[in-house]
């Protein structure tokens, strides 16, 4: 297989509180855009681990390989990557569930640059999982993933609609965004 030149790939993170739809986002957008989307590691971690039972060093491990597999995309991705998390939402639940975060977390964010960072907004229903237990904190993760963006000076986007709706936005704001 040929690999790829990553310095034309444009990565766009997809962050945003639990149950918003990032997942199935990045699966439509990669199969729409013909590329590949990076996994949440920590939905991987969770199922090996107990979730009830963690500390900021699983953070920091979960943080480190969620940074590998982009790596391990990027080489597979076709013009754009899809990343389905961010260190900010690490960060976020670090300072949530201990109220601190590991440096590397800190250190990395900073040294983590995409090229379009969306946030999905909680416009959609909330559906149950194993691992999602804060339906009543979505307004809080929310405003807290758009602060954190902030702070960084990124600029982000805001993804709205329900079902099909929500796919047609987003594929129009980065159509918009890169010109398409």
């Amino acid at each position: 297989m040929e690999k790829t030149n990553t310095n034309y790939i444009k990565r766009i993170v997809i962050i945003g509180p639990e149950s918003t739809g990032k997942t199935v986002l990045c699966e439509q957008l990669a199969k729409h855009y013909n590329t590949v989307f990076v996994p949440e590691y920590a939905r991987t971690y969770f199922d090996e681990n107990d979730i009830d039972n963690y500390d900021t060093k699983d953070l920091e491990i979960i943080a480190k390989k969620q940074l590998e597999l982009e790596k391990e995309y990027l080489q597979k991705a076709n013009k754009f990557l899809f990343c389905d998390t961010s260190l900010i939402t690490i960060k976020i639940w670090s300072t949530h569930k201990f109220n601190k975060v590991p440096n590397f977390i800190t250190k990395s964010i900073k040294d983590n640059d995409y090229d379009l960072s969306l946030i999905t907004n909680n416009d959609v229903p909330w559906v149950a999982d194993p691992q999602r237990r804060n339906e009543d904190l979505r307004e809080h993760l929310f405003k807290q993933n758009k602060h954190e963006l902030q702070k960084l000076n990124v600029d982000y986007k805001i993804i709205k609609g329900i079902g099909e709706d929500r796919l047609k936005n987003t594929i129009a704001i980065i159509n918009q965004t890169f010109n398409l």
